[in-house]
């Protein structure tokens, strides 16, 4: 197989993909249809018509590019979902999905070759490709396809591509057989049910992949399909992907799904064999892609410099569509103008472009771009944002679709019943819905701050294309007049719009929000290239940052640190949560260079990875800053990872050295994280925590400053109590340790009795168990909801007071223990 990879994302497909189109272009350098004996005749017809249709229709893209001349090399992730099992377990999709330290997603990157098959050759039967808008997904397809018709793929002799875009969901008017050959972009089959008898005999051999998952709106009952008869049995869409998925029909068959991860149904995505991530450019991809859109030598070098030196612009050419989009700027732009400083100036001057090139293409059409409804386009694309639909009324002026049409901002594709009409990319409309919310006089300022900035009160996570919106609106709001062409119309007045939104963004309290909500509310404030709201955020921010479980794409980052640089003004220092942040090294490096950082908590491996990253870059200087900013305080272990890297900072912390070096000055008196963390909460859960356990206690005799220990409901047992018994004596600053709910019996309860002998600062010792409890010198025991049973095992050493607060303890129990010593009374 070729190199995995995208150039071009799902909007790039110049020839979109029909259905059911009876096209059968001839193809030069046709492979030789597999041997399928004993198979008919007919089906090895079929399955050649239909290799050589996806080689017509899959190998061009948008703008005449061709797919294996401008195909750039991009990166699959395996991602997988975590069943949470500790104190605190979560649902939500965005905590199920392991986040990956960039070292790891390195280390899981993917061939396309190992689409469907792990190191054990184990076939994946459902396969989920996950990625941004932009990131590519479609355009990954349609090369998968094109190695399919090209020969690859053999455990494939069927492939059936469908598009969640234009498909009816609803209507019980399909049948298995009409979805794979009514629906998909497959030819007309002469024979049809030949081959789908054929079908139904050899189903491993068949893959079906649906595109553009997300766009199903309704998921309710999904996995509840009646959907069992692959005879005319008639069904909805969406009971025959539930049947395909559930194994009632067509048992065997693959199932491919590509979806927008913030989007998408989160009970599917556990029942998936497989998760895979597409992640876009890297640095280098981005160069290689723009050598490959400008033939010319001098042009390539032109444009790459220009990108390389903007680089809020090459940080948001990470994202394929976005780079596709800068390079199409720079080919067209008259004169060499600065490159836009927000995304919006970014896609409103590639988007009127567009409209003037297609007007000036085909002057019947479109004599004069003041002649096209625009707000008309822009009311239709607010429209379909509000019902999450992408599809263009076909009762529209002609000479406006056409010219849409030929312009790219309208993508058409072929159905069973004719042709429809889509906004091409989700960028594209909505930034056109920005447009109808800035400049229509229907729209009032209250609808306008309801779709431009965060909101206060808002707790539901919301999707991608929101966000989208969000920052849109933003920028269109406090956007100069542009110069050249523009689809914005500058004899409207804002400015009651702007108020509105400017009163909004001065009453906004950053230190409510979520994650999530606060990475919105930067790329907001960057939107108004307003100074004045950047010092108003940095003065109202709090002092610890947070960004955790939020992953920051390199235009996050960019956006970050651009703010952050005015808090040097306010004499203002932060410190800065970027745990589960999928934050790259280069992000990294970035931000923990701030001079207003002064600390901040990152994936262990990650860190150590920007460490070895300045040391070998000789850069001294900001290693020895990296090292004292680095925190571990306090410290959560939910997910495995977290405590997986500690043992090699605990050996970079004993040896002085990083793993990869000699003796390091930096390192000369050790890790300061290590040196000054005091709290620890190992909270893996049953699952995870026997397991893990043994790598916590073997870091523990390097904390010497831990002043509290909490392990509960991790069901470490008595081989657990045993190991971490013979490292309590190194922890001579503890004050609190927590060993609730762990099945600790007799034998780790005595472990543990005599091994807390030798931990004279503990102050605190939290034991709830049904039957077994430790007394220590000064310990305050709780045993809440606890029974004390007239059998059980009490230890008592080296105390002058036990305390027993518990409502449960039977009366003549009680006087049993007042028995054995008379220092035990009553509260």
């Amino acid at each position: 197989l070729p190199a995995i990879g995208t150039v071009a994302p799902p909007e790039l497909t110049g020839s979109v993909l029909p259905v059911g189109s009876s096209s059968d272009s001839a193809c030069q350098g046709s492979p030789t249809v597999d041997t399928l004996s004993p198979t008919k005749e007919c089906v090895k017809d079929y399955i050649h018509h239909i290799k050589s249709y996806m080689r017509d229709v899959c190998c061009s893209m948008r703008g005449g590019m061709g797919m294996e001349s401008h195909y750039v090399d991009a990166h699959l992730v395996q991602r997988k979902l975590l069943i949470k099992s500790g104190k605190n377990a979560n649902k939500c999709l965005e905590k199920e999905l392991v986040v990956l330290s960039d070292s790891e997603r390195k280390k899981a990157k993917l061939d396309r070759s190992q689409l469907f098959h792990n190191s054990d050759s184990k076939p994946k039967q459902s396969v989920a490709i996950l990625g941004k808008a932009g990131a590519g997904k479609t355009t990954f397809i349609q090369r998968l396809c094109l190695d399919w018709a090209s020969g690859s793929l053999p455990q494939f002799q069927f492939v059936f591509l469908l598009n969640c875009k234009i498909l009816d969901l609803t209507k019980s008017t399909y049948s298995l057989k009409g979805l794979l050959f009514d629906l998909s972009m497959s030819p007309r089959c002469e024979d049809s049910d030949s081959v789908f008898k054929h079908i139904l005999s050899c189903p491993d051999e068949v893959l079906i992949i649906f595109d553009s998952f997300d766009h199903i709106k309704d998921f309710e009952g999904l996995l509840q399909s009646p959907a069992k008869s692959h005879t005319n049995t008639k069904y909805t869409i969406k009971q025959l992907f539930s049947g395909l998925f559930q194994k009632e029909i067509l048992s065997g068959c693959t199932l491919l799904i590509a979806t927008r991860p913030k989007d998408v149904l989160n009970q599917v995505l556990r029942k998936m064999d497989r998760l895979l991530e597409l992640c876009g450019f890297s640095p280098e991809d981005i160069e290689l892609y723009t050598s490959k859109y400008f033939g010319d030598a001098s042009l390539q070098e032109s444009a790459l410099k220009q990108i390389k030196t903007d680089r809020y612009i090459f940080s948001l050419c990470s994202n394929p569509l976005l780079c596709w989009t800068t390079c199409f700027l720079l080919e067209h732009q008259e004169s060499c103008n600065d490159l836009p400083s927000t995304l919006t100036d970014l896609y409103q001057r590639a988007t009127s472009k567009h409209l003037q090139l297609a007007s000036l293409e085909n002057s019947s059409l479109c004599k004069n771009r003041k002649q096209l409804d625009i707000p008309q386009l822009c009311k239709m694309a607010w429209e379909g944002f509000k019902n999450h639909d992408t599809h263009v009324n076909p009762g529209s002026s002609t000479e406006l679709l056409d010219c849409a049409l030929k312009s790219g901002i309208l993508a058409s594709y072929k159905t069973s019943e004719g042709q429809e009409n889509h906004f091409a990319d989700l960028f594209t409309q909505n930034l056109l819905s920005a447009v109808h919310l800035v400049q229509s006089k229907q729209v009032n300022e209250k609808m306008v701050v309801a779709n431009s900035v965060v909101h206060q009160k808002k707790r539901k996570v919301q999707g991608e294309s929101q966000d989208v919106l969000q920052r849109f609106v933003t920028g269109l709001v406090f956007q100069k007049a542009p110069d050249g062409v523009s689809i914005l119309d500058s004899s409207v007045n804002i400015k009651a719009k702007r108020k509105a939104v400017e009163t909004h963004l001065e009453s906004m309290k950053p230190n409510d929000l979520v994650p999530a909500r606060l990475l919105e509310l930067f790329h907001c404030v960057y939107k108004t290239s307003s100074a004045k709201f950047a010092k108003l955020l940095l003065k109202n921010l709090p002092d610890n940052l947070s960004f955790y479980g939020t992953q920051l794409c390199p235009s996050d980052v960019y956006v970050i640190c651009h703010l952050l640089q005015y808090a040097s003004t306010l004499k203002r220092t932060f410190s800065i949560n970027l745990q589960d942040a999928c934050i790259s090294i280069s992000g990294l490096k970035e931000l923990v260079g701030l001079k207003c950082i002064k600390a901040f908590w990152a994936h262990t491996a990650d860190t150590i990875g920007l460490w070895e990253d300045l040391h070998q870059s000789n850069d001294e200087l900001n290693l020895k800053s990296a090292i004292e900013k680095f925190t571990l305080h306090p410290f959560k272990a939910t997910e495995g990872y977290h405590i997986e890297s500690l043992p090699v900072l605990v050996q970079i912390h004993r040896e002085k050295k990083l793993p990869m070096s000699e003796l390091v000055s930096a390192l000369d008196k050790g890790v300061p994280a290590l040196r000054h963390l005091q709290r620890l909460e190992f909270e893996l859960g049953v699952q995870n925590g026997p397991e893990l356990f043994p790598k916590l206690v073997e870091v523990l005799p390097s904390l010497r400053s831990l002043q509290h220990l909490d392990l509960e409901k991790n069901q470490i047992g008595d081989s657990g109590a045993e190991k971490l018994a013979g490292v309590l004596h190194f922890l001579e600053c503890l004050k609190l340790l927590n060993l609730s709910q762990n099945l600790i019996g007799d034998a780790g309860v005595e472990k543990l009795a005599k091994a807390l002998a030798s931990v004279p600062s503990l102050q605190s010792l939290r034991y709830r168990h049904p039957r077994k409890y430790i007394y220590h010198h000064q310990v305050k025991l709780s045993l809440h909801n606890s029974t004390i049973f007239p059998d059980m095992q009490v230890f008592l050493f080296s105390f002058s007071l036990i305390r027993l607060w518990n409502d449960c303890i039977p009366y003549g129990v009680f006087e049993h223990l007042r028995l054995q010593d008379p220092r035990i009374r009553s509260l």
